[in-house]
């Protein structure tokens, strides 16, 4: 089958034997995630789900990003428009989920950036595997935006709170070396070997118990970690009062412009 087997906007499905692969592509704009993918996520996911003969899905970004986060020029329709921002931070939340959910092992091979949201999107993965010269920021205060109550969750369960307060507080980029220190992925490939140690993982995976590998994931689940929380109507409010604020708006206008933005 063809990367054609599902496709929407900015993402798509294919699936090649025993592997399921959801690439993210949005070109000219290093993959940033439009609302449209993670419309889509949850049926591509739940398709790979379907699929009897395949055993491990990975999520990539397209032509060696993983991703820049959210769209900022799709965010600016967010600026004066509270239910437009309240179904955005639903339909990331749904998608995050659907991803974490999956009974089969995911996982997210990261090339290239890895900023804001898209970092959010692989911490729902079960392996992070980076290419060496992949770099990760998390970047809401450059904004004047917020993470989601469930991306905190995560990020907190992967590297702690001391760690996520630094990288969320100062917004500034780490190398992958930094990242593996950390927690934030899990195996470091060279950049111009990643095809091949991807692939060299995916067939070790493969080579496994499908019943132990699903089985294991549902039981760690429940190991030494609260279940990420589901976002209710007063966590999605806190994404959406970022949303209608002075900060949002100076951080979309200062991005858009290139300049540094000039919070109150």
């Amino acid at each position: 089958m063809t990367a054609q087997d599902a496709a929407t906007d900015g993402v798509s499905l294919s699936l090649q034997g025993n592997v399921a692969k959801i690439v993210i592509d949005a070109d000219g704009k290093h993959n940033a995630i439009h609302s449209t993918t993670w419309r889509a996520l949850p049926g591509l996911v739940e398709a790979a789900e379907r699929a009897p003969d395949v055993g491990v899905i990975i999520v990539r970004g397209a032509r060696g990003n993983f991703g820049a986060g959210n769209d900022i020029t799709e965010l600016r329709g967010l600026v004066g428009n509270p239910a437009a921002a309240e179904a955005y931070a639903q339909s990331m939340a749904d998608a995050m989920q659907a991803v974490e959910a999956a009974s089969k092992p995911v996982v997210m091979a990261i090339e290239g950036l890895c900023y804001g949201a898209s970092v959010a999107l692989t911490l729902t993965g079960d392996l992070r595997i980076a290419a060496d010269d992949a770099t990760f920021a998390i970047t809401p205060a450059k904004l004047g935006a917020t993470y989601l109550q469930s991306d905190l969750h995560r990020l907190v369960a992967a590297i702690g709170a001391g760690q996520s307060r630094k990288m969320i507080y100062t917004g500034e980029p780490i190398g992958t070396e930094q990242a593996l220190s950390i927690g934030l992925v899990d195996m470091l490939l060279p950049s111009g070997g990643f095809e091949q140690g991807l692939q060299e993982l995916t067939d070790q995976l493969l080579r496994g118990s499908s019943f132990t590998l699903r089985q294991t994931k549902q039981m760690l689940r429940l190991v030494g970690q609260v279940r990420t929380p589901t976002e209710t109507k007063e966590s999605l409010a806190w994404f959406v009062r970022a949303t209608q604020g002075p900060d949002f708006k100076e951080g979309l206008d200062a991005f858009l412009t290139k300049r540094r933005p000039r919070f109150r």
